[in-house]
């Protein structure tokens, strides 16, 4: 009979970015970390070990090498990660052919037929899925191709191909934004101390109020829902536990903390949930005295100085604005809600109240000439101190996605069944026939333009060679406590030598051993000059301190043996079986560079 472990491995990856605000420094997105959460409570057939693994942070993973041992990987991708994410999912099969493949995210859930057929998948997940994964896994595990479709059809939300046919199962309701209370941040792949998040991320609500025809957030996660008022305050409470961990990166006790949330402030005409997060933030003061926070809005809330005020006692400090455009045809016909003058007071309403504003920008809307657009750079740079930039680009699950005529990589039009050239999705051109503009041309309006402002990328490359650096004194340091170690174990060494002359047989004997094992012990810690580098600083001083520990009381043998030699020896034996044991660890810890996690 054939025992097969309760525990199973799961992989949960996030392709690399082709571009982005935050390429620089790798903000996990929350999907992965609430799926693994979800696993980590579900009580089922199976207990998953998880590890998440964010390419942009953890480096690009080596689908032969790394998923080996792995029973399920779960692959999530915006547009421009896709065409990675699905090679990933191929390699995935080819070398390991038992391995569970399943898609997911904004990218694969509305277009599950080019997910089948660019990766290898066994099931593409539908928007949400806390609620199911559990399940899904289970079965997958448990039922083979041919006999799995029936089980699969009570499935909710999810994809799968049968006989070569797709089969998408009905999801009705929308899922407890709280499903999950906290994400699973402590399964990402080389979070430490000493490669810390270079800020927090919190989720408070999902979907939004709005409908903007370019935003693929109104398809993703339908209706507006917040998480429970004690919900939020366990997941500050999380962000302040990871920073006193040094998970997250902090300077002078202070971190910074990203709302994700695609509205977290509900413009004042959403009566009912502007009022509820008035009452919220107004609770958040004593959770985020030392966070210094950032959301996205709109430039209403320049209109509710109540709000605006408890954003900022709540150290809101900077808000991303979505401007797209000055144009009030382009915000028309796009259903953004706003008229430009009125923007333009919000705007300096809320410099004035002291936020730090990065205003959101979308160039080549259908009303844009060359002159516009230049003329939107220069009033913006003046009622923001940072700015972002995008060309209008089709999005699946948006209008755009089908009223746009798209482009190959070489601005020509798209030859019928070609897969979109998604590297080239990153906003920086156009990806669509205009008639106004060529491919390239868009790409030197995008340089002219990007010229004019004061790019919030300019931030966040700067943190980014802040924490960079705080990295590099980290490893120094640790390797400068091994060089010392590895001197005082040399001492101690001698000292034994020197001990073993005058001695009796016995002692000489005794002497020689611990000498032999002192040996060993420091050809282990040369083995290990990396790991130590990359250890945690108080483990390497722990050690240090246990070295310098065993070489005093080797000095105190030096002398004629005497009654509490055989005391004396004893202790050292036993400092040295625990040095071993801790540095097996380290190397352990530092050379695996592994952070998983097995469910209860």
């Amino acid at each position: 009979m054939v025992v097969t472990s309760r525990i199973k491995k799961v992989v949960l990856l996030q392709p690399a970015s082709a571009g982005g605000n935050f390429e620089y420094i790798a903000i996990p997105r929350q999907g992965m970390l609430f799926l693994s959460g979800a696993l980590a409570q579900w009580e089922g057939e199976f207990l998953y070990e998880r590890e998440i693994w964010f390419e942009d942070r953890c480096g690009v993973i080596d689908p032969d090498k790394d998923l080996d041992g792995i029973d399920i990987l779960m692959v999530t991708a915006l547009i421009n990660e896709a065409p990675r994410g699905y090679q990933i999912a191929r390699q995935a099969k080819q070398y390991h052919p038992e391995i569970i493949t399943i898609g997911g995210g904004p990218q694969m859930g509305p277009l599950t037929e080019e997910a089948f057929d660019n990766g290898d998948f066994d099931v593409v997940v539908q928007r949400e899925a806390e609620d199911i994964i559990g399940q899904l896994c289970d079965i997958l595990l448990t039922r083979k191709p041919g006999e799995r479709e029936a089980y699969l059809d009570k499935v909710p939300g999810i994809s799968y191909l049968r006989d070569g046919q797709l089969v998408q199962t009905r999801r009705s309701g929308l899922i407890n934004p709280d499903f999950v209370e906290l994400p699973d941040f402590r399964s990402i792949r080389d979070l430490t101390a000493d490669n810390p998040m270079a800020g927090g991320v919190i989720e408070t609500t999902r979907g939004c109020t709005e409908k903007c025809t370019y935003c693929q957030v109104i398809q993703q996660f339908l209706g507006y829902r917040l998480v429970s008022r004690e919900t939020e305050i366990k997941r500050l409470t999380q962000m302040t536990e990871m920073a006193a961990d040094g998970l997250i990166h902090s300077r002078n006790g202070k971190f910074q903390v990203f709302i994700s949330d695609d509205l977290h402030p509900p413009p004042l005409r959403a009566v009912k949930y502007r009022d509820e997060r008035l009452a919220r933030l107004k609770s958040w003061k004593d959770h985020t005295q030392n966070m210094y926070m950032i959301c996205q809005a709109r430039a209403e809330i320049g209109q509710d100085p109540e709000l605006a005020n408890a954003m900022l006692e709540a150290n809101i400090k900077m808000a991303y604005i979505g401007v797209e455009s000055d144009n009030a045809e382009n915000l028309k016909l796009v259903n953004k809600r706003q008229e430009p003058g009125q923007m333009h007071t919000d705007l300096v309403a809320l410099n004035d109240m002291g936020f730090s504003l990065v205003a959101m920008t979308i160039i080549g809307l259908p009303y844009d000439t060359e002159e516009s657009i230049m003329a939107l750079a220069d009033w913006v740079t003046q009622v923001s101190k940072y700015q972002t930039v995008n060309f209008l680009t089709p999005l699946p699950a948006t209008s755009n996605w089908t009223d746009l005529v798209p482009l190959d990589e070489n601005g020509d039009l798209l030859a019928e069944g070609q897969m979109r050239p998604y590297h080239l999705y990153t906003g920086r051109q156009f990806v669509h026939y205009d008639e106004r503009w060529t491919m390239a041309k868009t790409r030197d309006l995008f340089d002219q333009y990007s010229a004019r402002l004061t790019p919030v990328d300019d931030l966040y490359r700067r943190i980014f060679r802040i924490l960079r650096n705080y990295r590099l004194r980290l490893a120094s340091t640790s390797r400068d406590l091994g060089d010392s170690i590895t001197a005082r174990l040399a001492d101690a060494n001698d000292s034994l030598k020197s001990w073993s002359d005058p001695v009796s047989m016995a002692g000489r004997e005794f002497g020689e051993n611990i000498s032999q094992r002192v040996g060993e012990l420091a050809e282990k810690l040369r083995s290990v000059s990396q790991p130590l580098a990359n250890a945690r600083r108080e483990v390497v001083e722990n050690i240090g301190a246990d070295i310098s520990e065993l070489a005093d009381s080797l000095k105190d043998l030096s002398g004629p043996v005497n009654a509490g030699s055989s005391e004396l020896a004893a202790s050292i034996s036993g400092r040295i079986n625990d040095l071993t044991e801790m540095l097996n660890t380290v190397m352990s810890d530092s050379g695996r560079g592994r952070t998983t996690t097995t469910s209860d």
